[in-house]
């Protein structure tokens, strides 16, 4: 499982099981639970997301298996410059693979994306639980820059 065989590239179609296995991973225990959609649901936003121009699911696939996942949101602003920033969101790794690269490489993949789409800035919000993600961010020169506020509707 070195992190030399880690490919990370945009997903497709046929990885859409491979995803929904993926998310067993994502440690959501600090939200309330809002129910699962369903799966021809959330078939249809994968399908969506996948044509959207202003988003990217990137995958990290080791061997043609998928090991970890973010998504990137493209904003436009409405600003005097008409600036776009990246939104970060869904950030999973599977746990085999935890502290063997993939996270890295996913967020390496994220920023040269954001780049492309002429994004100025990614940002991303982490639960303030979570203190092992927050030094993997830090790790990577990310940097704490706002106060974050959230309301649940």
């Amino acid at each position: 499982m070195a992190a030399a065989r880690i490919i990370v590239r945009e997903a497709r179609e046929e990885d859409f099981d491979a995803l929904l296995r993926l998310l067993e991973h994502l440690d959501e225990s600090m939200y309330a639970p809002s129910g699962d959609p369903g799966g021809e649901q959330r078939a249809d936003v994968f399908r969506r997301i996948l044509v959207d121009p202003w988003q990217r699911l990137l995958v990290a696939e080791d061997g043609g298996r998928i090991v970890g996942s973010a998504h990137l949101m493209v904003l436009q602003h409405f600003d005097n410059a008409l600036k776009r920033s990246g939104v970060v969101e869904g950030v999973v790794v599977d746990e085999a693979y935890r502290g063997k690269g993939v996270g890295a490489a996913l967020m390496r993949g994220v920023a040269e994306m954001a780049r492309k789409q002429r994004c100025y800035k990614l940002a991303l919000t982490s639960n303030l639980a979570r203190s092992g993600a927050h030094r993997f961010y830090s790790r990577l020169g990310w940097k704490r820059s706002h106060s974050g506020y959230s309301l649940e509707l």
